[in-house]
């Protein structure tokens, strides 16, 4: 029984990763209609520039976190303003997926040739350190990942619902065209859910890398996960995507129970899907969100 318990916890972690890259797709799909594949390649970049940043300045693991998440926050930014918002002003939102599908490549073809063919990993936060429940041992990274899901869904959430800013924000999200009459700018609107969708997936990666080993090749994986949670969850949906997330962490880890780890990811993957050819709309998704 700890046996199983021991692999629910560990898919549990990694379903707080595939939340974070859910969950920003999910807030810049809200404000722009465009789904954003490369969300995953992202996650692996960040965690590959956190390892770089550590051994080359040798600073703790918390100021890493703190200088890859404003790094990514403005690389996101920049990948609004030099591709996403040049192609949609003349790409339909089904072109655009393409091209979040070619900016997914390039990422892994930019960490091939910067960080070669390793994997790569990193010491844990606060060192091998291990707690033992009922027979079950946790990791500690664990609960740095946990941790980091917990403070972007709280900061979002406080973001959404208790400044104007989040207001205008929803407002975008429901309405574009009537926000941008209202005079919202829309453009600024979208490039700040790009922006927190970079420190999502810097939070994702410098909290996972220490707990895994991740390399170019882990891109795809990554994105394709993210990507299944965001719209088994509902696309749009911020709780949905934090749920989708865990759930398909938490079918992978009960599956790798009993057979390997990717044939568990492909079979958590296909339980989803399922759910979708019952649910189109996702778990808490709403039918005008799917005819959008």
């Amino acid at each position: 029984m700890s046996g199983l318990v021991q692999v629910v916890v560990g898919g549990l972690a990694d379903g707080c990763v595939y939340a974070l890259i859910a969950l920003g797709m999910s807030l810049v799909y809200s404000m722009s209609r465009i789904i954003n594949l490369a969300q995953g390649g992202f996650v692996v970049f960040a965690a590959l520039v956190a390892v770089s940043v550590q051994q080359w300045l040798g600073v703790s693991p918390f100021m890493v976190v703190l200088i890859v998440v404003v790094l990514f926050a403005l690389l996101l930014a920049g990948v609004d303003r030099v591709i996403m918002m040049p192609a949609a002003a003349r790409a339909t939102p089904d072109r655009m997926l393409l091209v979040t599908v070619g900016l997914l490549q390039a990422i892994g073809g930019l960490l091939l040739l910067v960080w070669g063919n390793l994997p790569y990993t990193m010491q844990p936060f606060t060192g091998d350190t291990a707690v033992t429940v009922g027979g079950v041992r946790i990791v500690s990274q664990y609960f740095w990942i946990v941790g980091a899901l917990a403070l972007a869904v709280v900061a979002l959430w406080f973001l959404l619902r208790r400044t104007e800013l989040g207001l205008t924000m929803r407002a975008t999200a429901n309405n574009p065209e009537a926000a941008a009459l209202q005079g919202v700018d829309v453009g600024r609107i979208r490039l700040i859910a790009f922006s927190l969708s970079g420190a999502m997936a810097a939070l994702a990666g410098t909290t996972v890398i220490p707990a895994t080993f991740l390399q170019f090749t882990t891109v795809t994986p990554y994105a394709v996960a993210g990507f299944i949670a965001a719209v088994a969850g509902g696309l749009g949906s911020n709780i949905g995507a934090v749920l989708g997330g865990l759930v398909l962490g938490l079918l992978q880890g009960v599956f790798s129970r009993y057979m390997s780890g990717e044939l568990a990811q492909v079979i958590a993957m296909g339980v989803l899907i399922v759910l979708l050819l019952v649910r189109p709309t996702g778990l808490l998704g709403k039918a005008s969100e799917v005819r959008r």
